[in-house]
């Protein structure tokens, strides 16, 4: 199965200041049951996150991106004998339901299935190829991420890059103690899949665990530097 990237990205900018920098939140096993955990799925669970637009990708810990306003649902909304349906949806505030341009298709609800068998994650659609705004998915990936705790390298979060950020090929690591939107995490998986950057495509990155489910996902153009990504709301 071949997978289709649906995402396309517009100049924007507005800041987006919900949340101190100062002040930490720690995540209470009750705000868990409510996202969407990847070990753990079950009907009702909803993660929003925040669209940001990123420029200078390739040089190593740039802070050149901005968040605007544009919030994307995740909710699992029903269960079946091939998995947990699950939407995209962006929430009624956000700017590409409002003349912006950073969403392709802002008013569309994406439904695809997720499971997490074998101990990896599992995104697909029973009929038609999938579709997702949210995860980043090169060509060459049909939809797959391992669960276990990928402890053979560290990789550091720097900015809205990595401490690998232009790596060629796919690279699979872990970070521990990264901060986000004053959330903060002991220790989440890193899979960089920049295998299409070979063809003239994007290279893409995703930052999750199994238990905190997706924390980021990014997509960037090596030869521009520009991209884009998602990242989960408090």
């Amino acid at each position: 199965m071949r997978i289709y990237q649906l995402i396309f990205v517009f100049a924007a900018f507005i800041a987006f200041n919900s949340c101190s920098k100062d002040d930490s939140i720690e995540i209470t096993e009750n705000e868990l049951d409510n996202r969407v955990q990847f070990d753990q799925l079950k009907v009702g669970q909803i993660s929003k996150y925040v669209f940001f637009i990123g420029e200078n990708y390739d040089q190593q810990g740039t802070n050149s991106y901005n968040y605007v306003t544009d919030t994307m649902v995740l909710e699992v909304f029903d269960e079946d004998v091939n998995g947990f349906l699950v939407r995209e949806y962006l929430t009624p505030g956000s700017a590409s339901l409002h003349d912006a341009n950073n969403v392709a298709f802002a008013d569309m609800n994406v439904v695809y299935y997720l499971n997490n068998e074998g101990g990896k994650l599992n995104l697909f659609s029973k009929d038609d190829r999938l579709i997702t705004r949210l995860f980043q998915m090169s060509s060459q990936n049909e939809g797959t991420y391992d669960l276990m705790e990928m402890g053979m390298m560290e990789i550091k979060i720097n900015g809205w890059t990595t401490s690998q950020p232009l790596y060629d090929g796919v690279l699979e690591g872990f970070t521990t103690n990264y901060r986000q939107l004053n959330l903060e995490f002991d220790n989440l998986n890193v899979l960089i899949d920049n295998r299409d950057v070979m063809l003239g495509g994007p290279g893409n990155t995703h930052i999750y665990s199994e238990k905190y489910g997706l924390v980021r996902a990014t997509s960037y153009n090596a030869s521009t530097g520009k991209g884009f990504g998602w990242d989960l709301l408090p």
